[in-house]
Formats: structure tokens, C-alpha cells, sequence
């Protein structure tokens, strides 16, 4: 528990630093690659680092990496990474829906500009989909091993 608290604290002291940064205009800078940084690789990461020790972690891509090796870890690396692949998903989700939230927020009387503001929208989702995808292909890496 103490490493989620701390992780989300983190977290929040990054928003609140970057946020200050850019002086203080906060929703220019919610849109959309900061948000694939933070939402789609640093959440999940957190969320993950909460769940199973940091070595668990190492051993599961040493177990992707290396899976002929003999490791009695590999029933564990498999569920990092089913677990990486789920967090993987739910940011790439709610990243995709914060930048729906501010693409209609400024949404103008001009039709012409709402493709591009869908289209990066959808960039966090397509980065969670390509990372999960990397995920579930590590761990069927781990789940049979040649």
C-alpha cells in the first residue's frame, strides 16, 4: 500500500510541477502526448510496481527474454504480464477519454478541425493497444517456452 500511495504522489507532484511550468495554463497542456506519457506508460507502470515487487518485475522480462532458461518464476512471470497488459489497456482507455473530454471542450463552430482533434484523441489508445499487445506477447513467451 505504501508503494501505490507513494507512487500516486509522485504522480500528482509531476502533474502539479508540469502544470506550473507551462504557467498554469493546464488544459492546453492535457492534450495529448503528455497524456500517452503519463496516463498510458507511467500509470500502468505504478499500478504494476504496486501489485508485485520491482524484482518480480526484472524476473518477468528476464523470463520473456531468455524463456528456455530454466526458471521456477515462470507461472509468476505470466501473471506480471497479464497484469501489465490489463493496466496497459485501462490507461490507454482513460487517456482516450481525457482527450475526448477536452477535444469537445474546445470543440468551434468549424467542422474542419475536429479530425485532427480525434485523431490525436485516439493516440493514447493506439499506444496502450501496440504495448499490450507487446505484453500478451511476452507473456505467451513465458507461458511456452521453447
Amino acid at each position: 500500500m505504501i508503494r501505490f500511495l507513494t507512487g500516486q504522489i509522485i504522480i500528482f507532484i509531476l502533474l502539479i510541477l508540469a502544470v506550473a511550468m507551462i504557467g498554469g495554463r493546464a488544459v492546453t497542456w492535457f492534450h495529448p502526448a503528455p497524456w500517452v506519457c503519463l496516463v498510458v506508460v507511467v500509470v500502468p507502470l505504478v499500478a504494476v510496481l504496486t501489485a508485485r515487487p520491482w524484482e518480480a518485475l526484472r524476473q518477468a522480462i528476464r523470463d520473456a527474454l531468455h524463456p528456455a532458461a530454466a526458471s521456477n518464476s515462470l507461472a509468476e512471470s505470466a501473471k506480471v504480464w497479464k497484469l501489465t497488459e490489463s493496466c496497459l489497456y485501462f490507461g490507454g482507455g482513460c487517456g482516450c477519454l481525457m482527450g475526448l473530454m477536452v477535444t469537445f471542450t474546445f470543440l468551434g463552430p468549424d467542422p474542419q478541425i475536429l479530425g485532427p482533434k480525434l485523431a490525436a484523441s485516439l493516440e493514447p489508445l493506439f499506444v496502450s493497444l501496440v504495448l499490450g499487445q507487446s505484453c500478451r506477447i511476452l507473456r505467451a513467451r513465458v507461458e511456452a517456452p521453447a
